[in-house]
Formats: C-alpha cells, sequence, structure tokens
C-alpha cells in the first residue's frame, strides 16, 4: 500500500466532526442509497444466517430495518462516529416504535464491543472519513467470531472524477477528498488478520438537476473536504461560477456524477499483533 494513500490524505479531525454532524436534509441521500444498494446486494454471498449484526457507520439509522428484515430475529445494532446524529435518529422515533440499539463509537479507539461478538459487520461508505482505517479494520475484525463476515462498501479514487478536473481546471489546490482504491481496501483487510479477502469494483453514475445540487448533497451528507491541507475560507461566488462553467452537462442539461465504488467482504482470520509487538501461545513455552 502506497504512503500516500493513508497518511498524506488523513482528514483533520475538527473538520471531521462537523461533517459528520450535519443533518441530512430528507431526500439528498440519492449517492448513500446508490451504493448501500450495492452493497446489500452482495450480501447474497453470505450463505449463513447472522444472529448478532453491527452497521457501522449507520448515520440516520436508515439500513437498520432493511437488515432486521432481511435476517428476521437477529440483533441488530447500529453504531456511528457521530453523537448527534445517533441523538437526531433517537429523537424522531415514536411512541408506538421500538427503541434503536445505538452506539457511538471513536474510530481512534479500540471498538466498545466484546472480542468474538458480531456474526456480521457491515459498514457503508464508512472509510473515506477515517484517520487510522488500518486500527479500525483490526478492530472489526477482533470483534467477530471464528467465521464471522465483513462486508463494506467505500468509493474508489475516481470517484467524483467530473467535479474534481471541474476543480483542476480552476486551481492547484486540494478540493476533493483522496479514496482508496481497490488494492488498498484489500490490504487493509489482509493486514488486520482477515482471511480470504475479496473485492470488486464498478463505476455507476448518479445524475443531477445542477451542480448546486451535487454540492448541496455532497455538504449534508458530511462529503466536504476535510482534508489537512485542504484551502481554507469559503468559496466565493465567482469561484463557484467557473466552477459550474467547467462541469460538464449531459443531454438533458443536468449533470452526472461518477462514483467508482468498490466493495469488499472478508472472514475472521487471526489477529495480527502491531509493529514491535509478538503474540504466541503460552502453551508452546518450554519449561526446563
Amino acid at each position: 500500500m502506497e504512503d500516500h494513500d493513508l497518511h498524506q490524505f488523513k482528514p483533520q479531525k475538527s473538520l471531521l466532526k462537523k461533517a459528520m454532524a450535519r443533518e441530512v436534509i430528507p431526500g439528498s441521500q440519492t449517492i448513500l442509497d446508490a451504493i448501500a444498494e450495492r452493497l446489500f446486494e452482495r450480501l447474497d454471498l453470505l450463505k449463513v444466517s447472522p444472529s448478532r449484526i453491527i452497521d457501522l457507520g449507520t448515520g440516520d439509522a436508515r439500513h437498520l430495518a432493511q437488515l432486521q428484515m432481511r435476517y428476521k430475529g437477529a440483533s441488530v445494532i447500529g453504531a456511528d462516529l457521530s453523537l448527534s446524529r445517533l441523538q437526531r435518529v433517537s429523537g424522531k422515533r415514536r411512541f408506538w416504535q421500538k427503541r434503536l440499539p445505538l452506539v457511538c463509537f471513536d474510530a481512534d479507539r479500540p471498538l466498545p464491543f466484546a472480542k468474538n461478538t458480531f456474526d456480521l459487520v457491515v459498514s457503508n461508505m464508512m472509510l473515506p472519513w477515517l484517520g487510522d482505517a488500518e486500527n479500525l479494520v483490526a478492530e472489526i475484525n477482533r470483534i467477530l467470531v471464528k467465521d464471522g463476515a465483513y462486508f463494506l462498501s467505500t468509493a474508489g479514487p475516481d470517484t467524483l472524477i467530473e467535479l474534481r478536473r471541474a476543480w483542476a481546471a480552476i486551481d492547484d489546490s486540494q478540493h476533493i477528498n483522496m479514496f482508496l482504491d481497490m488494492h488498498d481496501v484489500g490490504d487493509l483487510m489482509v493486514g488486520a488478520g482477515m482471511a480470504d479477502p475479496v473485492m470488486d469494483t464498478e463505476r455507476i453514475t448518479v445524475t443531477f438537476s445542477s451542480l448546486d445540487k451535487l454540492l448541496d448533497e455532497l455538504t449534508s451528507l458530511g462529503f466536504i473536504n476535510v482534508l489537512k491541507g485542504r484551502r481554507k475560507g469559503l468559496t466565493a461566488a465567482s469561484v463557484r461560477e467557473r466552477l459550474e462553467a467547467s462541469y460538464p452537462t449531459n443531454e438533458n442539461g443536468g449533470i452526472d456524477a461518477t462514483l467508482e465504488l468498490v466493495t469488499a467482504h472478508g472472514w475472521a482470520g487471526e489477529p495480527k499483533a502491531p509493529a514491535g509487538e509478538f503474540y504466541f501461545d503460552v502453551e508452546q513455552l518450554s519449561t526446563r
């Protein structure tokens, strides 16, 4: 894995918290829904019925019901990096509805679950917003039971390529987050000790009526530039006009946004020791 993929473009934590705390505008989940649909299709590869499931990066918990319907009788938990989003989900619960099991976690710390807790971990578009994806994937491996599965979706490097090119025509600043490619995702899983990872990539196109609609959705979802080296300050109206002029329109007068979707799954394996640490079986020690 190249160093720049995971280290040079790490998010700035303060900006990340603000991005994840934004309230999602109703109807502004075109991108996440398109990606989640592919992820749920991939779950057909799972031939067993998990009894304990966690959706990491659950956001507004919109996909918990799908998991509950798919795996009837299973215990399904939602966990997210943003406490404010989880609080909004709980606040919208009607009195006749069951309280959703929701947990807030810190990606820089061990997950608040015991070893061998879950049969299935699902995460939709969580990896792009992590400062230390290696440790979190290792934690996922830890909380999985033997033969447990991790299914994920994330964005590949050509995601929002049209917007990236439009910005490049204006200046040399970094405006869009960098995304890991399929091979980097596989390296993450192998490095965490997971077994038999399988990765796929697919390009899908999402259409918006205008550039403003695309930018509004990206902002609402927290998909803003949270890189440490980003250019600070608000985008002037004149710059936004130049950006719109640089962005190609489709035959209907709208715009297309490319999503390079990376989906992957793997199985719980033997955890790997961090650099400088070694694990061994005490029963193998010789007593002379």
